[in-house]
């Protein structure tokens, strides 16, 4: 499955251009997991697990935003 990783802000909402309001994302990857995509999308961008139980939140440390792990499908509906 592809995975995108959509940029969140450091309050946790989602970026989006300021002309066409599309949402923020960075391609990951076609991975068999969301652990998989966790995985690699942490390596990439510099970032790591925010909440285990929270699966697919990344950060890049605190007060800095991060990204929320979604399959390209799941991005559409974002």
């Amino acid at each position: 499955m592809e995975y995108a990783a959509v940029m969140l802000c450091p309050e946790g909402g989602v970026i989006r251009h300021d002309q066409t309001l599309e949402v923020a994302n960075v391609l990951v990857g076609d991975f068999d997991s969301m652990q998989d995509a966790v995985n690699q999308a942490c390596r990439d961008l510099d970032c790591v697990v925010m909440h285990p139980r929270e699966k697919g939140i990344i950060s890049k440390g605190r007060g800095k935003g991060g990204f929320m792990l979604v399959t390209t499908q799941e991005l559409e509906e974002v």
